[in-house]
């Protein structure tokens, strides 16, 4: 194969981490791998596809009559709109954060969440300035970083202490030789949650060197609005938060997120440069702003989060459960019960053993952490399945776990 001179050769020597679409073969009984809220969609949202449809005429000699109106615009016309924006503040104002400073100038759109993360690292890094992150976390991210020229760095969540996040472990590593830092929360793939307090005491150190600190909050609709890094922008003008509407709202196929930031510093001013014209599609952009009003039909819990709490419970109490009849250690790492991802490992089955494999198996088609900074591929990541599933997904970890050797 003809290897072209023009290629960046950081891109060339590098293999990505990252697991999407990577479905190993097998027969798959439960599908608990990519993070798809399983719960359904407003119909209001199926009923506003059904109006983008063309204008119809019908013209009779000297009278036009208009069969059909339809809502052709967002598809005909480059999307200029800003309502988004709007009643994204709105949203966040109705559930108690910025009602009095949060607008729509502290938003960012991006071809879901990614697409900000991978542009605050050409605002941020490249030619070989560093990153700190921590491990495990996204791999696509980490993908982005290595293939910019930029290098990645992590400070390890402690296998010791079942890959427990430390605000401590994480500001002891963090110094002027780092030009960006990100974190996430809740975590991907452990499903922990960090408490704002420990946010806010990393982005107080970053702050104190003038560094960007980067929230990803992907699996952020999981979490109380009172615990989001979107309450601390307003002091802390060092402050990305970025969001999707893949995971919680159910959207994966819309491809939409957005960031927020605080407007008393230049980080938007400058990420807006490196914006691509249009990168968010109107379509999505419309059905976005319904699902906000969806998700309000549900006020109580907008996001079933309840079913989550309930199936995970079911499920890490029944791997306890079976750990003790069949005498193993199946372990769950650090995780928090409003979360619908647990990341589980085996270290009893020797240099190799694949859990991924293992499970897949018994039927259950989970993501490896092999391709993850930080555990191997003695462990997995699991996303809930909707609660239909449970029974079986019981079933069948009950004999996964049983043949483990």
């Amino acid at each position: 194969m003809l290897q072209l001179k023009s290629i960046n050769e950081n891109i060339r020597n590098y293999i990505p981490k990252d697991y999407a679409g990577n479905t190993p073969e097998g027969e798959i009984k439960v599908d608990c791998s990519l993070g798809v809220n399983s719960d359904l969609l407003g119909d209001c949202i199926f009923q506003r596809l059904h109006q983008f449809e063309q204008k119809i005429t019908l013209q009779d000699g000297n009278y036009v009559t208009v069969i059909n109106e339809g809502n052709y615009a967002e598809i005909k016309y480059y999307p200029h709109d800003e309502t988004l924006k709007e009643e994204l503040a709105l949203w966040y104002h109705r559930n108690g954060i910025g009602k009095n400073w949060l607008t729509a100038e502290n938003f960012v759109l991006g071809n879901g969440s990614y697409d900000i993360l991978c542009n605050m690292n050409l605002l941020c890094l490249t030619k070989g300035r560093k990153v700190l992150g921590h491990a495990p976390q996204f791999t696509a991210y980490i993908d982005h970083v290595e293939c910019s020229g930029s290098q990645y760095e992590a400070y390890y969540l402690p296998k010791e202490n079942n890959y427990l996040f430390s605000a401590e472990g994480y500001i002891a590593q963090m110094d002027d030789s780092y030009d960006l830092f990100v974190i996430e929360n809740p975590n991907n793939p452990t499903g922990q949650v960090l408490s704002l307090n420990t946010v806010m005491q990393i982005a107080q150190k970053a702050l104190d060197m003038g560094k960007i600190l980067v929230v990803d909050e992907a699996y952020g609709e999981y979490i109380p609005f009172g615990n989001s890094a979107i309450n601390l922008i307003e002091k802390f003008p060092n402050i990305l938060v970025t969001r999707s509407f893949s995971k919680g709202w159910g959207m994966a196929g819309v491809r939409l997120g957005y960031g927020v930031a605080s407007t008393q510093s230049d980080l938007l001013e400058q990420l807006q440069k490196l914006v691509l014209p249009f990168n968010s599609n109107a379509i999505a952009r419309t059905l976005a702003e319904t699902a906000l009003k969806t998700k309000l039909e549900h006020s109580e819990d907008p996001f079933g989060i309840w079913p989550v709490i309930r199936n995970k419970q079911r499920l890490l109490d029944k791997i306890e459960q079976y750990n003790i009849e069949y005498g193993k250690k199946l372990a769950v790492a650090q995780t928090h019960f409003s979360t619908p991802i647990l990341m589980l490992y085996y270290t009893d089955g020797g240099t190799d053993f694949h859990l991924q494999q293992h499970l897949l198996k018994h039927g259950i088609l989970t993501v490896s952490c092999e391709t993850y900074v930080g555990p191997g591929k003695e462990a997995v990541r699991i996303m809930l399945p909707e609660s239909e599933s449970m029974p079986l997904l019981l079933e069948l970890m009950e004999n996964a776990v049983a043949d483990l050797p």
